[in-house]
């Protein structure tokens, strides 16, 4: 299973915790049993948490991993569905995502 701060479940906006969709998302993880939490950066894995780390993308910006691991199935659980798996093929077509040099599967 993966495991480790680099497992943790996060979303990256600008502003953070000051972005203007904080509330609607809060309230969204609420009903669903979680909690959106200020990421500081090198935070634990969330797994068994129940929280999402919010981090601002002006202090934390994204740096891509290989393709293929964008938006994946956890190899333990059932998958997550195929809209979910497709939005890796949606943004590496229209740039959001690149090739990195190292073996991609899109």
């Amino acid at each position: 299973m993966d495991k480790g701060g680099e497992y943790r479940s996060l979303i990256g906006l600008p502003g953070g915790m000051n972005h203007a969709s904080v509330p609607a998302m809060e309230a969204i993880a609420k009903d669903a049993g979680f909690k959106i939490v200020a990421g500081k950066g090198d935070d634990p894995d969330t797994l068994g948490k129940q929280i999402v780390y919010l981090y601002d993308t002006a202090q934390f910006p994204f740096y891509q991993a290989e393709v293929y691991h964008q938006y994946h199935n956890d190899f333990q659980s059932p998958p997550y569905g195929k809209a979910y798996n497709q939005l890796a093929t949606a943004a590496f077509e229209d740039g959001r995502l690149q090739t990195t040099g190292c073996p991609d599967r899109v």
